[in-house]
């Protein structure tokens, strides 16, 4: 119909400029109308999931829903308590992923460069070529000789052109090689340029925290909401050095991508897409106060004049929203008395849609818009036949803006989502820990409730009263101590007592096991026992890697949490922001074709397992001699260290510095232990020996001195004779000169007998003589 309004339009006579203006806006506002319809569409179909997740969002705040609110409300003698195990399972839920899914210490993606693999099976073949021409060319130099030698002169000359030609054969394959070694370290290291890039653009928007928030949604609801990258317009502020060397703070203009969590409640995707890869267009609704609308409006360059329009006609909130009953809802849940009668009346609705239009739709939108050249451009660019994907803004009827080139050339939707447990049927169809559970949560409340109600019956006995025997003296029936009875009649003869007990029996064990087995169930239906919770239980084994086995177990569910996280969130958003620095990133470094990894399950295996299996790896796998060479060492060592929740950058030196100490100790190898073993024995034995001739020595000097004190008494006796002075000292002497004749030869003996006991291991025993 549109396409033959135009024609229709065309054929008249030419109008004037503000005819022409009025009915491009009359055909924009078909266009406009028609995708605000798409939007009420939507939220109709959508209520039932809305009163489910409300449903879910009672359980997760500890609401009884409305149904059996009003039943316990009618009975002021019923207990009406709700043990909220719905809120701690999701909340652990949300916390195990955060924790896992975004540690301290590492990231859950990386940058891997794509053209490796046919790189690395191009270099083997071009190496294969270069020894086989190398080869040739040794048998042709050998085949020159041999003729050579017997006088062959043409045989000589032909082998010698052959080895030239396989020589050449060779060098043009190793400088090939050479070549794509380079590529190779060149693709590398432009893939850790980009996903440094990267990581400092996801520090910078908050990246983590915004996926924290998503996951609290999908726990909560059932499925989370990322969007970006979008182009962040608001200046990067910095500190930098001015000419003065002062240092000023300056905002960098340039762009820099963000991202950030959509409200589930406000996001409204194809309701026949079962996930986002299939998902033709997506609707997001912005409730706007007038502040946020003008600002909303200057960062997004929307229309002006259409702005002030609306802003003049005061707030559209019930008009195009549908249902809204869902936020009253919400702010009851809150405890907010007036929650049940707010509606949307003060803020403004501002619809986002990401789809595809026609071209001539498109043509018309920027016609309707006043950018007419911008239309005559896109008209002589567009193909009738296809449809292209834009982003329109829209507002109670009204144009705001249009976006009609999709802001990454890949054409990829910039909405990420991510479902808790997906649904068979649509994307916002997918369940959260509330939904899972709400059996069993209804089955521990109701067991409570019994076992709480049958308490207070039980706390006193039930007594029954004969008024045709006695009555109360102060009129009242109301049993208190000390009261006074007046027994009625002259008949003192009763079989019946006028006051009976009967004791309310109390089933406080039997509903305690009914409690006992909800709680089970839950565990069971939410795949978080205990033990993922940090509670040990009452049948854990008590040894370390019991435990850590056991931890392991549990952590079998949260891998399959975690792979939809890595396939539905990390990838595509790690894609996105390597696809807008791919278009609007101006370091050339940082191009290149890669790939994204999404790394979540890798961080989920049990540090103590994983801590004990990267030690066994490094001590016996990096020293075996076939399967040393594939091991990473120092990939190894950070990432036990990181095990122990210890940053590798405070213990490890960087890789240059170990590559350069691996280096140096291959060039200067250290000397055999078992040679430094036998050096040091037989410098021990040397030091032994001397030390055992300077004891002798010693000895020798002191006799010397005991002999000349000896001599000296013997000389101040009178009756000595000088005879026999002379023959003493000459005995003496013999005596002496025997003596080192003895000691020298023993010390020879036993430096003999120590080397010889060195060299064959044998403990030493010594000669027994003047040396031992």
């Amino acid at each position: 119909m549109l396409q033959q309004d135009i024609e229709a339009a065309q054929a008249e006579p030419a109008p004037t400029d503000e005819e022409a203006r009025e009915r491009l806006q009359g055909a924009a506002s078909g266009l406009v109308q028609r995708l605000e319809g798409l939007a009420t569409t939507r939220i109709s179909r959508r209520q039932h999931i809305e009163r489910r997740w409300l449903d879910d969002l009672r359980r997760y705040h500890g609401v009884y829903d409305p149904t059996t609110e009003s039943i316990l409300k009618a009975d002021d003698e019923r207990s009406k308590v709700f043990i909220n195990l719905t809120r701690a399972k999701t909340a652990a839920w949300a916390a195990r992923m955060g924790d896992m899914l975004f540690p301290n210490d590492e990231k859950n993606w990386g940058i891997n460069p794509t053209p490796v693999p046919e790189l690395l099976d191009g270099a083997k073949v071009v190496v294969s070529e270069a020894e086989k021409a190398e080869t040739e060319a040794q048998q042709a130099a050998d085949e020159h000789n041999q003729q050579q030698e017997a006088g062959n002169a043409p045989a000589a000359m032909q082998a010698k052109q052959a080895g030239q030609a396989a020589a050449d054969k060779g060098k043009t394959a190793r400088d090939l090689e050479k070549q794509i070694n380079a590529e190779l370290e060149e693709a590398k290291k432009r893939c850790v340029s980009m996903e440094a890039e990267i990581a400092d653009q996801l520090v910078e928007c908050r990246y983590p925290t915004r996926a924290r928030d998503v996951i609290e949604d999908s726990t909560k609801l059932g499925v989370g909401v990322l969007k970006g990258p979008l182009t962040a317009t608001r200046p990067r502020r910095r500190w930098v050095k001015g000419e003065n060397g002062q240092y000023h703070l300056d905002n960098d203009k340039n762009p820099r991508p963000d991202y950030r969590r959509v409200d589930p409640w406000h996001f409204f995707p194809d309701d026949d897409a079962v996930g986002m890869d299939d998902c033709e267009d997506s609707l997001e609704r912005h409730l706007l106060s007038k502040k946020s609308l003008l600002s909303m409006a200057n960062r997004l360059d929307f229309d002006m004049a259409t702005v002030r329009d609306i802003v003049r006609d005061g707030p559209n909130g019930a008009g195009s929203t549908g249902d809204n009953q869902w936020f009253a809802q919400l702010r009851l849940l809150d405890n907010d008395a007036g929650g049940s009668a707010y509606t949307f009346q003060n803020r403004y609705v501002v619809w986002e849609y990401h789809g595809p239009l026609e071209g001539i739709e498109v043509q018309t939108l920027l016609q309707a818009s006043g950018r007419a050249s911008d239309a005559d451009l896109f008209a002589t660019e567009m193909d009738p036949l296809e449809e292209h994907r834009v982003i329109v803004y829209f507002c109670a009827g009204r144009l705001l803006k249009i976006e009609e080139y999709f802001p990454l050339d890949s054409g990829e939707s910039l909405y990420s989502v991510f479902p808790f447990e997906k649904s068979e049927s649509s994307i916002m169809g997918a369940v959260g820990v509330p939904y899972l559970m709400r059996h069993e949560q209804a089955m521990l409340n109701a067991a409570v409730r019994m076992m709480l109600d049958n308490a207070a019956l039980s706390v006193g006995p039930q007594i029954v009263i004969d008024q045709s025997q006695i009555e109360p003296a102060n009129g009242g029936w109301r049993l208190i101590a000390r009261k006074i009875w007046k027994a009625k009649g002259t008949d003192l003869q009763r079989t019946q007592p006028p006051f009976a007990t009967f004791n309310i029996p109390i089933n406080q064990a039997q509903l305690a096991g009914i409690i006992e087995m909800a709680i089970k169930f839950v565990d069971e239906v939410v795949s978080m026992p205990t033990i993922a919770q940090g509670e040990q239980g009452a049948h854990v084994t008590q040894t370390s890697s019991g435990m850590s086995m056991l931890f392991n177990s549990a952590n079998v569910v949260f891998r399959r949490v975690v792979k939809n996280w890595d396939d539905e969130i990390t990838t595509p958003t790690i894609r996105r922001a390597f696809d807008w620095n791919m278009q609007f990133n101006e370091k050339e470094s940082i191009k290149g074709d890669m790939q994204v990894e999404a790394r979540g399950t890798s961080v989920l295996l049990v540090r103590e397992i994983q801590s004990q299996q990267l030690t066994a790896i490094a001590t016996q796998w990096s020293t075996h001699p076939v399967i040393g060479p594939a091991i990473k060492v120092y990939e190894i060592l950070s990432l036990t260290l990181q095990t122990m929740s210890i940053s590798p950058s405070s213990v490890l030196v960087d890789r240059e510095e170990f590559e350069r100490r691996i280096k140096s100790m291959a060039e200067n190898p250290p000397p055999n232990p078992d040679q430094i073993r036998a050096e040091s024995a037989q410098a021990v034995a040397k030091t032994d020996a001397e030390s055992r001739k300077l004891q002798g020595e010693n000895q020798l000097q002191i006799a010397g001195i005991n002999r000349d004190v000896e001599i000296m008494k013997l000389m101040q006796r009178d009756d000595v004779d000088l005879r026999k002075i002379d023959a003493s000292l000459q005995a003496m002497k013999m005596t002496t000169a025997s003596k080192e004749r003895i000691f020298a030869a023993e010390a020879a003996v036993e430096k003999q007998a120590r080397a010889e006991e060195v060299a064959t291991g044998q403990p030493h025993k010594g000669s027994g003589g003047y040396v031992s």
